[in-house]
């Protein structure tokens, strides 16, 4: 049978079993993260929220007269706790719903949906069926790439 030894600096006594080998006591108490792997996290990218809050804070400068109630986001994206993901699960949230919906209908369309994407972003299957549906009964869908583009589509729906 072969003898454990530290990784480190090959001792056989008080020896650790890690992530990354067997150390030894003193070693892994010198730098106890150099023996445990680091997952590297992911940088989350805010850009679509970015400019879906940008949207949001020059709508009354553009459509100061608009109902507020009826113009919203809705709360389908972001990372949650299962638990938490459960819970709004049951009670109706559905992936795919388009990131804002305004309530007018306007030019024979019953609804305005926008979809927020980055320059390089793209539908999920699940968007995708949420604008068949949408389009289907008669709502207008549309991907936006800058705040900007959202308030023009806005307006061209509002004429």
């Amino acid at each position: 049978m072969k003898k454990e030894i530290c990784i480190s600096c090959n001792r056989s006594n008080s020896l650790i079993k890690t992530e990354v080998g067997t150390v030894c006591f003193q070693c892994y108490s010198a730098n106890p993260g150099k023996y445990t792997k680091i997952k590297s996290k992911r940088k989350i990218s805010h850009e679509e929220s970015d400019i879906q809050t940008e949207f949001f804070e020059k709508v009354p400068l553009f459509f100061p007269t608009l109902p507020d109630k009826l113009l919203f986001a809705v709360p389908n994206g972001g990372s949650r706790h299962k638990a938490e993901a459960k819970r709004m699960k049951g009670e109706g949230v559905k992936s795919g719903v388009s990131d804002v919906i305004l309530l007018v209908p306007k030019k024979g369309f019953a609804s305005l949906c926008l979809e927020f994407k980055t320059s390089t972003g793209t539908q999920s299957k699940e968007q995708k069926e949420f604008q068949r549906q949408a389009e289907m009964c008669g709502s207008k869908y549309v991907i936006v790439r800058s705040a900007a583009q959202a308030i023009r589509e806005m307006r061209n729906y509002m004429k």
